[in-house]
């Protein structure tokens, strides 16, 4: 476990070195790269790059590797003094289809110990981008870019209803003492560079889900 304000100071360039590498990497799948969103409260809420459909993604920068690590790392919310956050358990609990008594119920475990979550006062939301963008990728920076997942919304908001209400994790890893996360299966669409190629690993057809993907985030066709 790290303090808020070493987790965010670890956190600098690493996002946007991750950002680059999807553009570029959604550049050569399917011809789009996306803008970069810059107004922080759309960035909160959107996610990271929009498209000319206005369908957004949402980028994490993240050590992922799918020979290594079974599951996948995903921060959920945040802990804060913050009022501005003191909408955010209960957003919390709309985003994940769970009522606030019962959001409370659920079982933290940090340093061993088991305790219930509780109604928080204040909290930052780290999957409502997740919740409202088409999709969410996870990109493993390290070397140029070593592995990246994309999660559909449906697929990983699936994922972190399940894995919350088996229980959170406050503190895990390198996180923010603050922070509390679930660890979700690794994303069905996945590759791996190999030299300067993105080599796909997915369980799914590559190109049908590119085609999916291209169709979501492509220009709507106007009036004829």
């Amino acid at each position: 476990m790290v303090s808020r304000s070493e987790g965010y100071r670890r956190g600098v360039g690493k996002e946007q070195l991750s950002i680059e590498i999807l553009q570029k990497f959604l550049h050569s799948k399917i011809g789009e790269s996306g803008e970069i969103i810059q107004a922080a409260e759309d960035n909160y809420e959107l996610g990271d790059l929009r498209f000319p459909s206005g369908a957004t993604i949402e980028c994490k920068g993240q050590p992922i590797d799918p020979n290594t690590y079974q599951y996948n790392f995903v921060e959920v919310f945040e802990v804060t003094n913050n009022p501005l956050h003191s909408e955010g358990f209960r957003r919390l609990g709309e985003v994940l289809r769970v009522a606030p008594d019962q959001l409370a119920d659920i079982t933290v475990t940090c340093n061993g110990q088991n305790f219930p979550l509780g109604h928080l006062s204040c909290v930052s939301l780290s999957v409502l981008s997740i919740h409202n963008a088409t999709y969410t990728a996870y990109v493993n920076y390290q070397q140029g870019g070593r592995y990246i997942y994309l999660y559909q919304q449906a697929e990983i908001t699936n994922h972190l209803r399940e894995a919350t209400l088996r229980g959170l994790r406050r503190g895990a890893g390198n996180s923010n003492e603050g922070t509390y996360a679930v660890f979700i299966p690794i994303a069905s669409m996945r590759w791996a560079r190999r030299d300067s190629e993105w080599i796909y690993e997915g369980t799914r057809s590559e190109t049908e889900q590119l085609t999916i993907l291209q169709r979501q985030v492509a220009a709507p066709h106007g009036p004829n």
